[in-house]
């Protein structure tokens, strides 16, 4: 098996939620909090934290500590 393959594979997995992608969405114009995300989402602190994580975990987005 192609490596490459494999990894696009599990990028286009973590792409396929929708919830995923609406905060990725939310990420990309500027810097925002967890508590921010849920907010505009409508969705609880640890749900948006389990995502990001799987995020992080993908190098799709990046944490700051403030």
């Amino acid at each position: 098996d192609d490596p490459l393959i494999e990894q696009l594979a599990d990028l286009f997995s973590l792409m396929g939620d929708p919830t995923r992608l609406k905060i990725i969405v939310s990420c990309l114009h500027e810097p925002i909090s967890v508590s921010d995300i849920a907010s505009q989402l409508a969705l609880s602190q640890p749900l948006v934290s389990h995502h990001l994580r799987l995020l992080k975990a993908a190098r799709m987005v990046r944490a700051e500590r403030r």
